[in-house]
């Protein structure tokens, strides 16, 4: 199974976008993934069409995917 840590954001404008983690650390807790992306959010490294690209935080979560090879 395939663990991976999604961090929704919303841009300037209110639009939605995303940072997936693919096999993150699972132990982390909610108070250091927020910190992580408080910090995302002011180092304003990251920027589209004239816009900061990660502007506020709307939330996180881990999903697992599990794939079933047939043959």
């Amino acid at each position: 199974m395939a663990k991976k840590l999604y961090l929704y954001f919303t841009n300037e404008d209110e639009q939605p976008t995303t940072i997936v983690v693919h096999e993150p650390n699972q132990e982390l807790s909610a108070a250091a993934v927020r910190s992580f992306m408080e910090k995302v959010i002011a180092i304003k490294l990251f920027e589209h069409k004239g816009q900061m690209k990660y502007a506020h935080i709307k939330g996180a979560k881990y999903m697992d995917k599990k794939t079933e090879i047939l043959f």
